[in-house]
């Protein structure tokens, strides 16, 4: 079962966060997202009730995460442990927000399975605590997510896979269809997906470089202090979605260290303001540019 167990590394690694050196090892990540100031897409009511047309928005992140792999049943059963993290800051022009910094803290576990000579399984789960840490923390601020994923391999180059996903990735908790695929020609060429989530394509330039083309939907659901609003809008919370796609690479510092670099736009960058389960406000920012770059280390 050559191609299902690469397979299944590569699937739950993009569910969750991003691949690892050596699967196998416990590693570190880190990373830092930089994105410009973005146009809000429509106008943005002021608290004196004037509109601003050209309101503008930048988000920076700072993303860690340690992995730590275990095998079960003679190689048969792959255990990933993951504690994550994840800081979002916001800075603004012509306008305000209750907004400036939110924290995800999360735990995943990533379970793959081998079930026969063709056929194989993976499971997620992750929690997560997601808020800006300026209100009380309380069981809403945690949220569960899970997927399922059961997957065949086709012929020596291709698996194929479905499954179902319960995410937050696109702002609110919901039952999502997966589809997943590992395909590659034999020699450089590859494409690892798990839709609607991500799509990769790579390309193995060298032994210390691969280059490839992404599309990532990342997202979350954050609850934040209502500051003088608690009255007008009780438990806000914030329903955050973004769609990246653009070239990547990941250049081979040493047979330990990896370095990740990718840049493209940001086609789709939206916030939804919530006051308990009903929406307040939604504010699209229009398309820019991005550049992630990533650090990852075994230990």
């Amino acid at each position: 079962m050559k191609n299902s167990t690469k397979s299944l590394l590569f699937l739950g690694a993009i569910f969750i966060t991003e691949n690892s050196v050596a699967q196998l090892e416990p590693s570190w990540t880190v990373g830092y997202d930089i994105l410009p100031f973005q146009e809000v897409d429509g106008s943005i009511e002021m608290e004196d009730g004037s509109l601003v047309d050209d309101a503008e928005v930048r988000l920076s992140r700072v993303r860690t995460s340690f992995k730590y792999p275990k095998i079960y049943f003679q190689g048969k059963t792959i255990v990933f442990h993951e504690i994550s993290y994840q800081g979002i800051g916001f800075d603004y022009r012509k306008t305000t927000s209750l907004i400036d910094r939110l924290h995800a803290l999360g735990y995943s576990l990533t379970a793959l399975h081998t079930l026969s000579e063709k056929w194989s399984m993976l499971f997620i789960g992750k929690s997560s605590l997601a808020s800006d840490f300026d209100t009380d923390i309380t069981g809403e601020d945690f949220s569960f997510q899970s997927a399922a994923i059961f997957n065949r391999q086709i012929n020596e180059n291709l698996t194929m896979g479905l499954g179902i996903a319960y995410s937050t990735q696109f702002g609110k908790a919901e039952a999502l269809p997966l589809l997943s695929i590992d395909w590659n020609n034999g020699a450089k060429w590859s494409i690892n997906t798990i839709l609607p989530s991500n799509l990769d394509i790579w390309y193995d330039h060298s032994q210390r470089v691969k280059l490839g083309f992404l599309v990532t939907i990342d997202g979350e659901n954050f609850r934040f202090s209502p500051g003088n609003y608690e009255d007008e809008y009780p438990k806000p919370n914030l329903r955050y979605t973004m769609i990246t796609m653009g070239p990547t690479a990941k250049i081979s510092l040493s047979k330990k260290s990896l370095l990740n670099i990718e840049s493209g736009i940001v086609g789709l960058h939206r916030f939804e303001f919530y006051s308990e389960n009903v929406e307040v406000v939604s504010n699209d920012l229009k398309p820019n540019w991005y550049i992630k770059l990533g650090f990852e280390t075994n230990l």
